[in-house]
This record gives structure tokens, sequence and C-alpha cells, in this order.
């Protein structure tokens, strides 16, 4: 699991490297609830979350 420097607390977000969260691949499916997303890395390296 991807570790932050930051501490991790109510109000304080962390810090997740993208190369660790999608680990290679250019496509990333997010769980939130029902609700599935994707993150992908687009050809000018961006990244794009959709619904």
């Amino acid at each position: 699991m991807p570790h932050s420097d930051q501490k991790t607390g109510e109000g304080k977000p962390r810090t997740v490297d993208s190369k660790e969260l999608l680990a290679g691949a250019k496509t990333l499916f997010i769980q939130h609830g029902d609700q599935q997303y994707q993150l992908r890395v687009t050809k000018e390296n961006k990244l794009i979350l959709t619904k």
C-alpha cells in the first residue's frame, strides 16, 4: 500500500505519488461507495478522472 510522509488525520490530506498509485498502468479504477471512477494518464502525461 502506498504510504505518505504526511501525517494522516481529519483535515490533513495525504500525498501518494501517481507512479505508486498506477504501478506502471495507464488506467486505474477507483471504487467509491457504489460508484466506479476511472483515473487515466493521457498521451500528454496528464491525469483525467471520469465517472
